[in-house]
C-alpha cells in the first residue's frame, strides 16, 4: 500500500492512498454496484432531470473534505488484511518528522469526526426516508444521506487503520527526489522552516482561476481573480505527470480534487 503527500501550499498538502491486496467486503462491493448504476447516470445530457441530478450529485460530493476521501481510500483492517506495511511517500526535501505528526494530527481528529457524524446521519435515516418528490422519481434524499453514513463508516475504518499502521509502526517514509522536482527546489531544502522564497516558482506555476500574485498584481485585482495567500506549488498538469510517473491511475483525479478545494478555501475575496 502507497500513501501519497503532496504539498499543494507551503502549508497544505494533498494526500492520497493507493491500496494493494485488498479484499473487497459485501458492504464495499454492494458500494461499488451502487457507484456504477450511479456513474451510468453521467451519459444523460444535462437537460434531462437525471443529467441535473446528476450534476447537482457530483457538485455535492466535490464539495466533501479531500481529506475524507483520502481516509476512504485506506482499507479497512478486514479488507486489508493482508496490508502489513505502507510506504509513505513524500518529496525528499520534506522531514519525516513532519509527516508523521501530520498524520497523526488528521487520526487524532478525524477519528471522532466521522464516529459522530456517522452516527448523526444514522438517525436522519428515518426522517429521510419519508421524503418523496415525484412518485417515479427515486427518494435522492434519503440515497444522498445513505451515501454519508457509508462514507464516514468508511472514513472512519480507514483512519483507525491507518492510526494502527502508525503505532505499530509498519510504515517507512520514503523521500522522493524524483517527486521533488515537480517544486523545483534542491532535495536538501525544506518546506515548512525555510526561509527562501517560493514566490517565483509559485508565480511560474500559476494556473487557470487563480492567480499566485507577485507584488500585488493589480489586472489580476481588477479582472476580480482570486488572490492566494500561500501561492499553489503545482499545477494539474504536474498533478497528471505525478500520476503518470507513479502508475496510480486513481492519483490524479484525487490529487486534483484536494488541489482544488484547497485553492478555493485559501483564494482572498477580490477587493
Amino acid at each position: 500500500m502507497r500513501i501519497f503527500v503532496i504539498p499543494i501550499t507551503r502549508t497544505r498538502w494533498a494526500l492520497h492512498c493507493h491500496p494493494a491486496n485488498v479484499t473487497p467486503t459485501r458492504l464495499t462491493k454492494w458500494a461499488g454496484v451502487a457507484s456504477e448504476k450511479w456513474s451510468k447516470w453521467s451519459a444523460y445530457p444535462r437537460t434531462t432531470w437525471r443529467g441535473k441530478i446528476y450534476a447537482y450529485g457530483e457538485s455535492l460530493m466535490d464539495r466533501i473534505d479531500f481529506r475524507e476521501y483520502f481516509l476512504k481510500e485506506i482499507p479497512s483492517k478486514d479488507e486489508g488484511s493482508l496490508v502489513t506495511k505502507a510506504d509513505i511517500i513524500a518529496p525528499s526535501f520534506i522531514a519525516k518528522t513532519e509527516v508523521l505528526k501530520e498524520l497523526d494530527l488528521l487520526v487524532g481528529t478525524q477519528v471522532p469526526y466521522h464516529s459522530r457524524w456517522m452516527r448523526i446521519s444514522c438517525y436522519l435515516l428515518p426522517v429521510t426516508s419519508l421524503f418523496t418528490l415525484v412518485p417515479v422519481i427515486p427518494n435522492f434524499p434519503f440515497f444522498y444521506n445513505l451515501f454519508r453514513v457509508y462514507s464516514h463508516y468508511k472514513a472512519r475504518h480507514g483512519a483507525r487503520h491507518l492510526e494502527h499502521l502508525l503505532e505499530t509502526r509498519a510504515f517507512e517514509i520514503v523521500g522522493d527526489t524524483e517527486l521533488s522536482r515537480w517544486y523545483g527546489r534542491s532535495a536538501g531544502g525544506s518546506l515548512r522552516g525555510s526561509e527562501a522564497s517560493l514566490g517565483s516558482t509559485a508565480a511560474a506555476r500559476s494556473n487557470t482561476g487563480y492567480s499566485a500574485v507577485e507584488n500585488g498584481d493589480q489586472d489580476s485585482l481588477e479582472n476580480g481573480t482570486p488572490l492566494l495567500e500561500d501561492p499553489a506549488l503545482v499545477s494539474d498538469e504536474d498533478i497528471a505527470e505525478m500520476a503518470r510517473y507513479f502508475d496510480a491511475p486513481t492519483f490524479e483525479h484525487a490529487v486534483r480534487r484536494a488541489r482544488h478545494q484547497i485553492i478555493a478555501k485559501m483564494a482572498k475575496p477580490p477587493r
